[in-house]
């Protein structure tokens, strides 16, 4: 669960990146900063799923 909000967190990180076109180039004169704000979004929504799922996890737990 940790491994996964790790990787879509370095996932949201990298979208961000080249979303604001710190890193990457252009491919045949065409933008990736569309690509990276994808790459953002995923990252994020991945990120939120497993934190989400990490608090169900504690919280039954804690109810049991």
């Amino acid at each position: 669960m940790m491994f996964g909000m790790l990787v879509s967190a370095v996932l949201a990180a990298v979208g961000l990146l080249v979303g604001l076109g710190r890193i990457g180039h252009p491919i045949d004169a065409q933008a990736i900063m569309p690509y990276g704000w994808g790459l953002l979004m995923v990252g994020a929504a991945l990120f939120v799923l497993f934190a989400f799922k990490r608090y169900l996890r504690i919280r039954e737990g804690h109810s049991a």
